[in-house]
């Protein structure tokens, strides 16, 4: 005997396998579930879509796997801006003038704050004319000043540059990248590129012109 159910048009009561209904002649649909457009959908659309958005055993996909291999694999300039991060070490301060015979010098005060000796220092600087025009000309060898006077722990020292100062040179921009100490340690990168040097190092102040 055919089970019966309810017409969804009528309410009367019809075979499960009835095409109409007999009171109102609407067509007896059967379950979703039952059709076969819905299977074919199941099986071509959403099945795939499922397996696609899990790895083969099953897991979801871990959508963060490009940011977690960012941030396990530091950039350069990551690693670059870390030795540069903190005290220095040194306060210093600079100031143009002229010698005897009227050419530029540069002096470099330098204390030494820190609880070691250090054992060298290197800096960088940028000339200017008195235009304020940056002097391309100058080589970039020169623009290199190093020291290798030992500055003991809380102690000062004055470094003097003159006479491979050109004379077109009134002023500079001065910049300390590479304070190495007694005990191996070392505050910034002595090979740091120009461009790191400009954005990572100590700026020193310099007075007056030449």
């Amino acid at each position: 005997m055919d089970k019966m159910k309810n017409c969804k048009t009528c309410g009367a009561k019809i075979a499960v396998s009835a095409k109409n209904c007999p009171s109102c002649g609407a067509k007896n649909k059967p379950p979703v579930y039952k059709r076969v457009w819905f299977w074919l959908f199941m099986i071509f659309i959403v099945i795939p879509a499922v397996i696609g958005i899990t790895q083969p055993n099953g897991t979801a996909k871990d959508t963060s796997s490009n940011d977690t291999t960012a941030s396990s694999n530091p950039t350069v300039a990551f690693s670059e801006s870390s030795v540069f991060d903190g005290d220095c070490g040194i306060t210093a301060s600079a100031e143009m003038g002229t010698n005897i015979i009227g050419y530029p010098t540069l002096t470099i005060s330098i204390k030494n704050t820190s609880n070691k000796d250090i054992s060298a220092i290197q800096f960088y600087a940028v000339p200017y004319n008195v235009y304020g025009e940056e002097i391309t000309s100058w080589s970039a060898s020169q623009r290199y000043l190093y020291t290798d006077d030992v500055i003991g722990a809380g102690q000062s020292d004055k470094l003097y540059y003159d006479p491979f100062i050109e004379s077109s040179i009134k002023t500079m921009k001065l910049y300390v990248y590479s304070v190495y100490f007694s005990d191996g340690s070392e505050w910034g990168d002595k090979d740091a590129t120009k461009s790191t040097i400009l954005s990572k190092g100590a700026a020193i102040e310099v007075l007056g012109e030449s």
